[in-house]
């Protein structure tokens, strides 16, 4: 069973995140700044033999909900690393839903480099046994975020 990261370390992640995310974005102070993960699931079917391959990812992602903008900031788990942040308009959306159940978030856009891009935000993560989720308690913001998605995005 995976070891339980506790509450104090899962709200200093989220603090460390929205500092990088701070320093990254040039105007992040309209933002409020959640973290997403997601997973990618590749099938390569042989002859013989099945692959399966996983590829994680993580995301610092604001949201301002005057000017309904969402900004995805990719990020590494240990924050030592981003890549380029990616501005999303709800005019620029081709799709985008909530799964009712399981909460994973997918956007359709031109601006995504396989034209999507799907994650879930979730209230609590403290839990990791893989090590390739960021742990993190943000209660407030994930359910902020997904009324704002709920009602502004989809």
């Amino acid at each position: 069973m995976a070891k339980k990261i506790s509450d104090e370390v899962c709200l200093e992640n989220v603090e460390k995140m929205k500092a990088l995310f701070s320093n990254v974005i040039e105007d992040a102070n309209r933002f409020r700044v959640v973290y997403g993960c997601g997973v990618d699931v590749g099938m390569m079917n042989f002859i013989v033999v099945r692959q399966t391959t996983y590829t994680y990812a993580s995301y610092a992602i604001g949201f301002d909900e005057d000017a309904n903008e969402i900004v995805i900031l990719p990020i590494d788990r240990d924050l030592s690393a981003y890549g380029d942040p990616i501005y999303v308009k709800h005019d620029e959306v081709k799709k985008a839903k909530i799964a009712m159940f399981s909460k994973e978030i997918r956007i359709h856009a031109n601006k995504f480099p396989k034209k999507y891009i799907t994650f879930t935000v979730q209230e609590m993560l403290n839990q990791d046994p893989d090590e390739v989720v960021l742990c993190v308690k943000q209660e407030d913001d994930a359910n902020a975020f997904l009324n704002f998605f709920k009602t502004k995005f989809s």
